[in-house]
Parts: C-alpha cells; sequence; structure tokens
C-alpha cells in the first residue's frame, strides 16, 4: 500500500514538473494559449500543492510544489516591472501617460473625470471613431491643446492628446493596422510616444500576423529607441512568447509590476519604456463601476550616473 502511495507521489509530482516546465517556455501550440492567460493563478495551485504535501507528510509533492511554485514566480516576475521599489525622485524630468479604450468606456464623464486630472501629460486612445471625435476634442480642448488623430469606423482608429506641444507625428502601419507615432516635447527635454495595437493571437494566421507585427514593430523601435514609451492594446498577457521576445529584442521594460489574481480576466494593455527612462508609478484605470479601461504610468528620465552603470 505504501509503495502504492509512493508511486502515486511521485506521478503527481511528474505532472507538476511537466506543467510548469510547458509553462515557463510557453510553446507556441494552439492548445496552450488560453492557458497561459492564468499562470498567476496555476501559481497559487503551486504552492496550495506544495501545502498539501505537508499535511500528508510526502516530502516529494512538498518540495516539488514550493520548487516548481518559485522557479514561475521567478518567471513572472522577470516579465513584469522587476524593480522592487519605486525609484527615487529625481529632477531629470517627468512625462506621464495613460492608455484608455473606448470600446470600454460607458459614459461620456469617466472620460471627463480623466482630463480633469492635472497629473497626466499625454493620453492615448484606442478606437477613436466618428462619435467619440465629436466628443473628445471638445472636452480636451482647454487642457490638451496639441493631439494626432487618425479617426476610423473599425477598432484600429487611434488618438493622442498631449499638454505638451507634438513636434513631429506620422503613422507606420503594419499588416495594414496603423500605430501612432508622436514625439513631445515638455520643457528641454523630448519623448517619443507610439500608440499600438496587436493583433489577438486567436488561430494560426492571427499569430502569425501578430508576430510579424511585432517583428515590424521591434525593428523599428531599434532604430529610435531614445526616450521612447509605447503603449496600447497588445491583446496578450506580458508573459506570452510573442510579448517576451519582442522585449528581449528592443530591451524595453514593463510598467506593470503584477496583476490582480481575483479576477480571471488578464489584461492586454500594456506600457513599456525604453531603459534610460524610470518608471516611479504605474496605475490601472476604472470607471465608476470599477470595470477595467486603461492605465497610466508616471516616469522619470534617469540620472546619468545610472545611465552609465
Amino acid at each position: 500500500m505504501i509503495n502504492y502511495i509512493g508511486l502515486g507521489n511521485k506521478v503527481i509530482a511528474a505532472v507538476i514538473i511537466l506543467l510548469t516546465v510547458t509553462a515557463v517556455f510557453i510553446p507556441s501550440l494552439s492548445i496552450f494559449t488560453e492557458a497561459t492567460d492564468y499562470l498567476v493563478h496555476f501559481l497559487f495551485l503551486l504552492i496550495i500543492s506544495g501545502l498539501i504535501g505537508l499535511i500528508v507528510n510526502s516530502r516529494t509533492i512538498l518540495f516539488t510544489g514550493f520548487v516548481c511554485a518559485a522557479i514561475l514566480a521567478l518567471f513572472l516576475k522577470n516579465a513584469s516591472n522587476t524593480e522592487l521599489k519605486d525609484p527615487k525622485i529625481n529632477d531629470q524630468g517627468f512625462i506621464s501617460v495613460a492608455h484608455i479604450n473606448l470600446s470600454l468606456v460607458t459614459n461620456v464623464a469617466t472620460i471627463q473625470n480623466i482630463m480633469n486630472q492635472s497629473d497626466l501629460d499625454v493620453i492615448s486612445f484606442q478606437e477613436y471613431t466618428p462619435d467619440w471625435a465629436n466628443i473628445i476634442p471638445h472636452l480636451a480642448a482647454k487642457s490638451y491643446p496639441f493631439s494626432f488623430k487618425d479617426v476610423r469606423m473599425d477598432l484600429y482608429g487611434k488618438a493622442v492628446f498631449s499638454k505638451h506641444e507634438i513636434k513631429n507625428f506620422y503613422v507606420t502601419t503594419y499588416m495594414e493596422i496603423p500605430n501612432l507615432v508622436v514625439d513631445i516635447k515638455k520643457k528641454n527635454q523630448n519623448f517619443k510616444i507610439i500608440s499600438s495595437y496587436m493583433v489577438p493571437a486567436l488561430d494560426k494566421l492571427s499569430k502569425e500576423k501578430a508576430k510579424y507585427q511585432y517583428k515590424m514593430l521591434g525593428d523599428d523601435i531599434l532604430q529610435n529607441h531614445e526616450n521612447l514609451i509605447i503603449l496600447g492594446e497588445f491583446n496578450q498577457v506580458y508573459w506570452s512568447h510573442d510579448i517576451i521576445e519582442f522585449r528581449n529584442k528592443t530591451k524595453l521594460l514593463n510598467s506593470r509590476r503584477d496583476i490582480n489574481p481575483s479576477s480571471f480576466k488578464m489584461p492586454y494593455d500594456h506600457i513599456f519604456y525604453a531603459p534610460m527612462l524610470e518608471c516611479y508609478n504605474f496605475e490601472d484605470i476604472s470607471d465608476n463601476e470599477n470595470n477595467h479601461i486603461g492605465c497610466k504610468s508616471f516616469f522619470q528620465l534617469k540620472k546619468e550616473k545610472n545611465k552609465m552603470r
């Protein structure tokens, strides 16, 4: 009987290890695409399995559960903002940006409240349709006098509103999907903002399309990387294979440090930034009914001595 229990523990441990290895390496197979969204929840299951091993006095399950949980936790942390604490505020230059998905907004007052926030320098809007184009410019006229808009009937419409001068702007297209690029001058500092949209990787064709988008965007970023902030709808969790590969290629950092594990709907909107910047605050944006509609980040330029490291 004891031998059967020992064999069963080894089988359970082998399954745990196999699932963890699969999760960390994230193979590009359609069967695992949706499962990758729930790695944080899987992490909690690994911790629980370790606790169960402790309760039933199974050293095999105990150590397997906790070791695999530690490996997965390190993987998820490396995919997020790896800073353990916010950087100290300096006087090198600041900029704050927000991304709003208008398809999730049900009340104009929500946009009005966001634009009344004095701490935001730049706001990027996704799904900027003609209906919103008749509303938002009036709301933004006083606080955000500079803008670049690409109004469209489909979900690819975008707009960027800024409190500071937009020195240059253009649209770059990947797989017929537009991305807005604006150069903003705040005091004596220049910042490049890219408002992007990536195709949801739902099947083989859309996966290939998304992968090509990331490749083309990464190639463009490598040519102009200074004081860069890219934000938008990436339609994948930040630990997905495509995003990790994209960030490894471009050396961009992630603003988001964690996600809310109490929700089974993972955020697909992200804000990435160049290493010469520091993110000292990141917040998700919700409406009055606590529905997620976007996110915002606050950045500062690194001190020169930090850049040399």
